[in-house]
């Protein structure tokens, strides 16, 4: 995991994927997921963080268990997801990850079609389920699970782009400075001023994306 991009530390670990500190700390401690990368100064270690997979993991194992799924079981889900798509950052655009009760699906308009992720990859035939994929679809989590669907337009999450910290899609404006200026006092229309190329769209995307995830880790 070392050799994919991105440095985060564990208080943005955190926040980004929505899961309480001592939560990740425990995690780390019983060998679940660790940090990978480190920041190093005169030959010395002086941060420890995670890379950008780790932190697409760690929020994919938090859904995860949010469904009661077990760790064996999301083990599992995530080697078959790596296997079958490569590595978040990349192989995942055209992807659809579903979580059912306790089963993961993926599809990809390619040979696997529809996958269970959670039953070591065995194939699927949609035909005996009917509609339900029309509802899973409904459900998609989407390409960037770490934007939200209704997000994915306006926001997005680049290691290369500011240091990896969500930002308005196509900017280098990160969401959280238009969410400090909304705090700060600043209308809509103050913000669209200071940022004329954005689109409100945009700005109010923005603004309920940080909104989420302040009240996901107050």
């Amino acid at each position: 995991m070392s050799d994919w991009i991105g440095f985060y530390s564990t208080t943005q670990v955190a926040r980004l994927a929505q899961i309480p500190l001592g939560t990740l700390r425990d995690w780390r401690r019983r060998g679940i997921i660790e940090p990978s990368v480190t920041m190093e100064a005169d030959g010395q270690v002086i941060e420890e963080g995670y890379s950008y997979a780790d932190l697409t993991i760690i929020r994919l194992l938090r859904a995860l268990r949010k469904d009661q799924i077990d760790l064996t079981s999301a083990g599992i889900a995530l080697r078959h997801l790596f296997d079958r798509l490569g590595p978040p950052s990349a192989g995942w655009a055209d992807a659809h990850v579903y979580f059912v009760g306790r089963r993961i699906f993926a599809e990809r308009g390619d040979a696997w079609g529809t996958t269970a992720a959670t039953q070591f990859g065995q194939l699927v035939e949609e035909r005996l389920f009917g509609d339900l994929f029309g509802e899973l679809r409904a459900m998609e989590e989407g390409a960037s699970i770490l934007v939200p669907r209704e997000h994915q337009k306006w926001v997005t999450i680049d290691p290369n782009v500011m240091g990896g910290e969500p930002v308005v899609r196509g900017t280098r404006i990160p969401t959280a400075a238009l969410y400090r200026m909304r705090r700060a006092g600043r209308t809509l229309s103050d913000i669209a001023n200071t940022y004329p190329r954005l689109a409100r769209a945009a700005i109010r995307s923005a603004l309920s994306f940080e909104t989420a995830l302040e009240r996901a880790h107050a």
